[in-house]
């Protein structure tokens, strides 16, 4: 288990998180008593992010008319609005 002050919370919020996230409980302390423990949520998964080179090879094949993929993302942009 991981101790922090209140003061490592508030200027380092983004630490701490990344410890919650990676299973880590977090003692909070003032005057070093704990006053507080962050755990890790049940509800909480990786985060799985879709494949987007592969959703792009299925529309437009690996070879998308000799433009690259930034370039036809930005015109399709475009013609949107």
């Amino acid at each position: 288990m991981k101790t922090a002050t209140i003061r490592d919370v508030q200027h380092h919020l983004s630490k701490v998180l990344c410890w919650v996230a990676q299973g880590e409980e977090v003692q909070i302390t003032r005057r070093s008593r704990t006053v507080a423990k962050l755990v890790p949520s049940r509800d909480a998964q990786a985060v799985e992010l879709p494949d987007f080179a592969a959703r792009a090879r299925a529309i437009w094949g690996d070879s998308p008319g000799g433009k690259s993929l930034s370039s036809i993302i930005v015109d399709d942009r475009e013609e949107r609005l």
